[in-house]
């Protein structure tokens, strides 16, 4: 892990396509701007895991589950 101190309005080279700006700082956060090419995916970490743990709870019924919910589904309420 590379640390690097900034100051705002001054910014951190990663390649040659993307900088990363220190637009803000805070008392307790940061304000990133982040330039990027449109096809490199720019993410804050937790949308990128909940994104991961619903792919994984998706996978991990089968279709057999499936069709015993879309069965309780079908059925009318008494």
């Amino acid at each position: 892990m590379l640390v690097i101190r900034r100051r705002c309005g001054e910014s951190i080279l990663v390649g040659e396509e993307i900088e990363i700006q220190i637009a803000e700082i805070g008392p307790t956060r940061v304000k990133l701007a982040i330039l990027a090419p449109k096809e490199v995916p720019v993410l804050r970490k937790e949308v990128h895991l909940t994104r991961e743990q619903n792919l994984a709870a998706a996978q991990e019924v089968s279709l057999e589950g499936l069709l015993e919910l879309a069965s309780r589904l079908r059925r009318p309420h008494s």
